[in-house]
């Protein structure tokens, strides 16, 4: 039998009840041995099983189980590698219900376009637990550091765009006021506790509202709801796009904000990511409406505000300077929202100029 590998765990207000239990080896062995029954057939056995946790949150645990099975009849030994997310009670059956969705529309192993998501398995109730398969490959921020290659961030806007065009609607309407809600603490709390920014916190606030309200005929779409480089693995042509805990309905222009303020910053470290940036809008932008560039500058700034709330949750050291920073990077695209928000016309032209900037009115820092 595997032993149950744990790491090292900050101290945690736990509201994973059933956390005990899933790290529990004879009772997930109990669990497996009736799930791959209905999966591989009756005959297979349950030798033992490897637990080990991936990330752990107060509100959400991720680990990795391997399962050590045997099928006799065959005479074959395999290991079965599935993720287990384990979430407090009330929370995680939506994110299965999105994921089977998302899988018999577009998003199974046999599309023939390579782009697939892990297959959800199940999700049990008592564990309060969704069960998906572990997806090979590597994250694109893995490779992205060994050896970026521009068709790496031309599969990735693929991924997106993909996903900007599935027919499904995972709730309702994901709007400013719901990014906004997103902030935590909330952006009211960074005003008090950061009274000099109050001003700017408040502008940026009423401006992303007024320039939603001008927006018309905006096509929502499905959302990943946290886009970055780590939640699209890659392996010989292949993609698997993870974790849709935030998957919602809105505006396409948000997934690319919140990537574009990750990437912008790589850019001004590292110049030649310009290019991976060209490469990424150049490839979203031949699938997906042109217009929707126009509107990523106001899901940057809802973006940095988000941030700037999480760097004074964590008060991590230098944390007052990054609030501020990311406060004026968050003025500063609201005011080129309000500038070239009307424009008509050369749209991915402006954003990747917009993107790529290195002057030092939009001198950003890497982000986490």
């Amino acid at each position: 039998m595997f032993a149950a590998t744990t790491t090292a765990q900050p101290p945690l207000k736990d509201k994973l009840y059933t956390l005990e239990t899933v790290l529990n080896e004879g009772r997930m062995e109990t669990v497996f041995a009736r799930m791959m029954r209905e999966r591989f057939g009756r005959r297979i056995l349950v030798n033992g099983i490897e637990i080990e946790i991936l990330r752990r949150r107060n509100q959400r645990c991720v680990l990795r189980y391997v399962i050590d099975a045997y099928m006799p009849e065959q005479l074959i030994k395999f290991n079965w590698r599935v993720i287990g997310k384990v979430y407090r009670a009330s929370r995680g059956e939506r994110v299965f219900e999105d994921m089977k969705q998302l899988w018999e529309n577009g998003f199974s192993r046999e599309n023939a376009d390579g782009i697939s998501i892990p297959e959800p398995l199940d999700f049990s109730s008592s564990l309060c637990m969704l069960f998906q398969e572990e997806v090979p490959g590597l994250p694109l921020k893995v490779l992205a550091r060994q050896s970026p290659q521009p068709e790496h961030f031309r599969q990735l806007a693929r991924t997106l765009a993909k996903l900007h065009r599935c027919p499904i609607v995972p709730g309702a309407p994901f709007h400013v006021q719901e990014h906004l809600s997103r902030c935590h603490p909330t952006y009211g709390f960074l005003a008090l506790a950061c009274p000099d920014l109050s001003e700017a916190v408040d502008y940026l606030v009423k401006q992303a509202h007024a320039i939603e309200a001008g927006f018309y005929d905006v096509a929502f779409t499905p959302l990943h709801g946290d886009f970055h480089l780590g939640q699209v693995h890659l392996e010989n042509g292949n993609v698997w796009l993870i974790d849709f805990d935030a998957l919602s309905y809105g505006d396409p222009a948000s997934d690319l904000g919140n990537m574009l303020v990750f990437l912008r910053a790589k850019a001004r470290r590292h110049p030649e990511v310009q290019a991976l940036i060209h490469a990424f809008l150049e490839e979203y932008f031949s699938l997906m409406n042109p217009r929707i560039a126009a509107r990523i500058p106001l899901y940057e700034a809802l973006t940095h505000l988000r941030r700037a709330c999480k760097a004074l949750r964590l008060q991590d050291e230098g944390w007052r300077n990054r609030v501020e920073r990311m406060i004026n990077r968050g003025v500063a695209a609201i005011d080129l929202m309000q500038q070239t928000g009307r424009m008509n016309g050369k749209l991915l032209h402006l954003i990747e100029s917009y993107a790529t900037a290195t002057d030092e009115d939009v001198d950003w820092d890497e982000l986490d």
